[in-house]
């Protein structure tokens, strides 16, 4: 059926303007009409009045396997939080941990305005655990860049044969639905040359991004240097893996020849400020790579280094952080934020246009923007970076599908899941010896 968006303001994230008036959405699930118009009786409505209207957020990079450890590595530095939280969790994890904790954050970020995603994918124990996190966002619906986590040395590795299987199985299983595999090598210091340089291959046959996490810590550049005498971005470089299908993860500590290095390449920034902030990884030097035109999508992180997947909430994060990165106080405008957030995220995961125009397939959120924290609205772009939450999104459709009306989730018991994930999380504790 037919989907009426009534009143609203509606925002065009490329151009930065906005205007009053509704969207029709056809029943193909693409935009069919904006402004003022006559619509359908059968149209499915939704009141919009005192609401943003605008492309959804994309979290571009995520692991939600971590929903259940949010709160449990706060106030220590990445290898901490990696070895005394994280690792002990994912050892002890079962494939219906790694369901429900996926599930439960695919709710969270549908209801903080997340029309599509990127899930770096991690905790590979066994086929059956990446199976698990598989079904979860098939099942979801929302539209989905799953990248297969590997390393192929230290800890925990896999052996290079047997991670071209699991991602070409994986893939397949994936075929014709809301999710797209990708190759997602977790950090240079745990990668073999070869492997990198065979798994880039494998993207470029593809045609999918090359997702991977650098230059996160001083500390994990020096593990590199020490290897190879290379920064992460120059072994990237060097290896031949450096290009617009890569797609770099935090890049908090990068040398001027490394910024070159971006954007010569047209590699593309996933900036995950909450995250930096919270394991005190750094600053990234987002406004001079904005500047430089290096493309930048945002991130929410895991829960486990961020606690949240709120993507409203970390617009003001990503904004205030450039100020302070720059000490100038224009270093990043609103629009530039929900750019990122919207047009650039939207890239990132390999959808459409990001443009709120006729005939483009609708990812569509309400925010409510007069409330007592918001109102009076001046600018409603200011008001989403600056003033906006999760709490204040009130619908999201994506294509012909309402998947949040009325802020609340359609077709998910969000009381009974919480319920179930509760009791799992404390019985994951236990096994790992957390609690």
């Amino acid at each position: 059926m037919p989907i009426w968006i009534r009143g609203g303001t509606l925002l065009d994230v490329i151009n930065g303007t906005f205007t009053d008036g509704d969207v029709l959405i056809g029943a193909d699930g693409k935009i069919a009409a904006l402004g003022t118009f006559a619509a359908p009786e059968s149209a499915i409505v939704l009141e919009a009045h005192g609401c943003a209207v605008l492309h959804g957020l994309v979290n571009a990079h995520t692991h939600l396997s971590q929903t259940f450890m949010r709160g449990l590595g706060d106030d220590k530095k990445l290898l901490d939080w990696l070895k005394g939280v994280v690792w002990k969790l994912q050892a002890a994890m079962t494939p219906e941990d790694v369901y429900l904790a996926t599930l439960l954050g695919l709710v969270e970020n549908v209801t903080c305005g997340v029309v599509a995603l990127t899930e770096h994918h991690k905790l590979v124990n066994s086929p059956a655990h990446s199976d698990a996190a598989l079904r979860a966002y098939l099942e979801f619906g929302l539209p989905t860049l799953f990248a297969y986590g590997w390393n192929d040395l230290g800890d925990g590795a896999l052996q290079l044969d047997q991670i071209i299987a699991e991602m070409e199985r994986l893939r397949a299983t994936a075929h014709g639905s809301n999710v797209q595999v990708c190759v997602g090598p977790m950090v240079p210091w745990r990668c073999s040359d070869e492997a990198m340089q065979r798994t880039f291959a494998l993207a470029e046959a593809w045609q999918v991004p090359f997702h991977l996490h650098a230059a996160e810590t001083q500390d994990e550049v020096g593990l590199m240097i020490a290897r190879n005498g290379m920064r992460h971005i120059e072994w990237l470089a060097r290896l031949g893996v450096l290009s617009a299908r890569t797609q770099v993860v935090h890049g908090v500590w990068l040398s001027d020849d490394e910024m070159r290095l971006l954007q010569k390449s047209g590699a593309r920034l996933i900036h995950c400020p909450t995250s930096n902030m919270y394991l005190a990884s750094g600053m990234a030097k987002i406004a001079p790579l904005f500047g430089r035109g290096v493309p930048i999508a945002l991130g929410a992180d895991g829960s486990g280094s961020n606690n949240s997947q709120d993507m409203l909430e970390l617009l003001k994060i990503a904004a205030l952080l450039a100020k302070i990165e720059t000490m100038d106080a224009t270093a990043l405008l609103p629009r530039h934020i929900l750019y990122m957030a919207c047009v650039e995220g939207a890239a990132a995961v390999g959808l459409s246009s990001a443009a709120l125009s006729l005939g483009n397939v609708a990812r569509l959120i309400c925010v409510d923007i007069q409330t007592p924290r918001s109102a009076p609205v001046h600018d409603p772009f200011s008001a989403l970076v600056y003033t906006a939450n999760g709490a204040d999104v009130r619908h999201v459709i994506v294509g012909n599908r309402i998947f949040v009306r009325e802020r609340a989730v359609q077709g998910v018991d969000v009381a009974a899941l919480i319920a179930e994930c509760t009791q799992a999380a404390k019985a994951l504790l236990r096994r790992a010896e957390l609690l």
